[in-house]
């Protein structure tokens, strides 16, 4: 007969986070219970209960979790000693993008309909707003170096935010390719990255400098 295996609190709650992630990698979101968590684990079947009251807070947890670890990134690109803030917000998005495509499971529950359509944990949304601020942050830095426009920063970080998010869900996706990798949509960039290769940075600066430089033709 097994038997149930013990966890100091603090590491069950680690492990419950860890193997619902390697569920879901393997099996696919809705494969996740908090029975087969505990079946998994080899912890009685209340145990999981102790941690999260159902698997809605368990996925707002690992939102949470993931959320903080994309801060780390985007302070860390913010903080970087460069003079050029365009510089630093440039890094910031590929920061952004290298984090979502490096951990596309934790990246897909953050921002997932699992987590929208249920009530957020007060420490989920903080978490949110942090790591958006720094988004907000590299905006600023630029508006009081008079790289960018003086309008309303928030608009401005969400404008960045739409070009981060959705060219990382595009490239977890799988439908950015460069020319030689062209798998039945437009290709996005014509270089010589190898069919399966991602080059995030090239990609962030080409969409960025659109993003920057304004769309209007030259007069």
């Amino acid at each position: 007969m097994a038997t149930k295996k013990s966890y100091h609190h603090g590491d069950l709650r680690k492990k419950l986070l860890e193997t619902a992630l390697e569920i879901i990698s393997e099996d696919g979101l809705e494969k996740v219970s908090m029975r087969k968590l505990g079946q998994r684990i080899g912890v009685s079947r209340t145990a999981p209960y102790r941690h999260f009251a159902d698997k809605s807070m368990l996925l707002c947890a690992i939102a949470e979790q993931g959320h903080i670890k994309l801060t780390t990134v985007l302070k860390n690109a913010n903080r970087q000693l460069i003079d050029d803030p365009l510089t630093r917000i440039r890094n910031t998005g590929i920061g952004y993008v290298e984090f979502a495509v490096r951990n596309p499971v934790h990246y897909r529950i953050m921002f997932g309909n699992e987590i929208l359509e249920n009530q957020r944990t007060p420490e989920l949304v903080q978490a949110a707003e942090t790591s958006f601020n720094e988004l907000l942050y590299a905006v600023k830095a630029c508006q009081e170096e008079k790289l960018i426009k003086p309008i309303n920063p928030y608009i401005i970080a969400n404008t960045l935010w739409s070009l981060t998010h959705g060219t990382s869900m595009l490239l977890i996706d799988g439908q950015i390719q460069s020319a030689n990798a062209f798998r039945g949509m437009p290709a996005m960039l014509q270089t010589d990255i190898e069919a399966g290769e991602i080059d995030v940075r090239k990609i962030f600066e080409y969409k960025s400098d659109i993003l920057f430089s304004g769309l209007a033709a030259e007069s």
